[in-house]
């Protein structure tokens, strides 16, 4: 049957089989293989050990060919793919013809022709299968077959047709028929008797030479039919030989190609492995640099605003300092004038210590500050000591008077580095 016929009757089982797919291709693959090609798809209700029977399933019938000391054998088998297939295994059951019978005590086959094997028993859909399970029937009903052909009986076995007796047998009986009958007769009748005894002998005798002309044609017949069967039996096993050596030889050469084949993929994964996790490795160490340099980033900008506020905060000191001088200027100009209305014999402090230049002017301005500022820190101390002012109040206008008088100081040193530089 046509791969189109199994398909329809497939179809027609659709609502039977959970996985119609699975049974098709299995019986597709059982049917189209040298175990499979005298079975035939057909659609038959199962009958189960309980009586009862199951929808119509699957059935492939037909013979199975197994090969017992050198002959090979067909034997009639039904193979049921029951609903539940591939969860379930399928059941298989031997048929015997008329002439057949069902060897008892069988290690696989019991009296009702139901297959028991470890194949059904170990049965696992994602690794078993119909053409499998072929093969493992096939080769254990060639090392101890299922089925003997009935012994036949003597009538059966004449049919109403006997075979003639041997020659040696005819000849007997004749010669003593004649040996009985001679005494009673004439002795006209007896050499009658004898010429026609000896007309039958020479008949007997030529149809005894042209019986053993035909047994000795059989016998060559037989002979040549023999050396031909044997011919033909070592033509069969020398290539089935060859045919063996050749399957070796393909399966050698597919275990060595997948073998070869796996070592290359695990190498190449291995490679890839390797690959990848050094990837990850830098990618996380990408990752870091990049925390880091936002860090910094972040820590360089945070600076950035301090040195800004830094510098908005020294050009005010050095606006207050430039107002501070003009305040100088402006006043040692009041003291002069005011000192040329006074007597002559009279001088203010102010006058007593006038600066020759600029750096002496500065220095001497930045030291006033610098007193001053002491002076100033002193009396706050005290009127904290005395309740005057909050320590909050105080804190505030020592901090304040601390950066002028640092700023004063810093101010000093570089007037003096720069003096000293101009002295070299």
């Amino acid at each position: 049957m046509s791969s189109d016929s199994l398909g329809t009757l497939i179809h027609r089982l659709s609502g039977v089989y959970r996985d119609p797919q699975r049974v098709l291709r299995d019986a597709e693959f059982l049917l189209s293989s040298p175990l499979g090609a005298h079975l035939r798809p057909t659609t038959e209700p199962l009958m189960l050990n309980d009586g009862s029977s199951t929808p119509p399933v699957l059935l492939l019938r037909g013979t199975l060919p197994m090969t017992y000391r050198g002959v090979t054998y067909n034997v009639p088998i039904d193979m049921y793919l029951p609903p539940p297939y591939p969860l379930r295994p399928p059941t298989v059951f031997v048929r015997p013809v008329v002439s057949m019978a069902i060897k008892e005590n069988h290690r696989h086959v019991g009296l009702d022709g139901r297959v028991y094997l470890p194949y059904l028993h170990e049965w696992r859909p994602a690794t078993h299968e119909l053409r499998e399970l072929a093969v493992w029937m096939s080769s254990l009903f060639g090392s101890e077959p299922p089925v003997y052909t009935k012994p036949v009986s003597n009538g059966d076995s004449t049919n109403g047709h006997h075979n003639p007796p041997p020659y040696s047998q005819v000849t007997t009986t004749s010669s003593s028929a004649h040996s009985h009958t001679s005494p009673h007769g004439s002795l006209a009748y007896s050499s009658t008797s004898t010429a026609a005894h000896a007309t039958n002998n020479s008949a007997e005798e030529e149809r005894r030479k042209a019986l053993e002309k035909e047994i000795a044609e059989a016998n060559i017949a037989a002979q040549t039919a023999r050396i031909a069967a044997a011919e033909e039996a070592r033509v069969e096993a020398e290539r089935k030989r060859a045919q063996r050596e050749q399957e070796e030889t393909l399966s050698s050469t597919r275990v060595m190609a997948s073998s070869k084949v796996q070592f290359e993929i695990q190498t190449l994964f291995r490679g890839m492995k390797e690959e990848l996790r050094l990837e990850l490795k830098n990618q996380k160490q990408l990752d870091y640099g990049k925390e880091q340099i936002e860090k910094l980033t972040k820590e360089g900008e945070e600076r950035k605003a301090l040195l800004q506020k830094g510098n908005e905060e020294m050009d005010d000191l050095i606006e207050g300092l430039e107002k501070w001088l003009e305040a100088i200027k402006e006043q040692q100009s009041t003291a002069i004038d005011a000192s040329d209305n006074e007597e002559s014999g009279m001088m203010k402090a102010d006058l007593m210590a006038l600066p020759a230049d600029t750096h002496s002017a500065q220095m001497l301005a930045k030291s006033a500050e610098n007193a001053a500022i002491d002076d100033c820190i002193y009396f706050l101390d005290r009127a904290l000591v005395r309740g005057s002012i909050t320590s909050e109040v105080f804190l505030k206008e020592v901090r304040k008077l601390s950066k002028r008088q640092f700023m004063a100081k810093a101010h000093l040193i570089k007037i003096a580095q720069t003096r000293a530089a101009e002295r070299r």
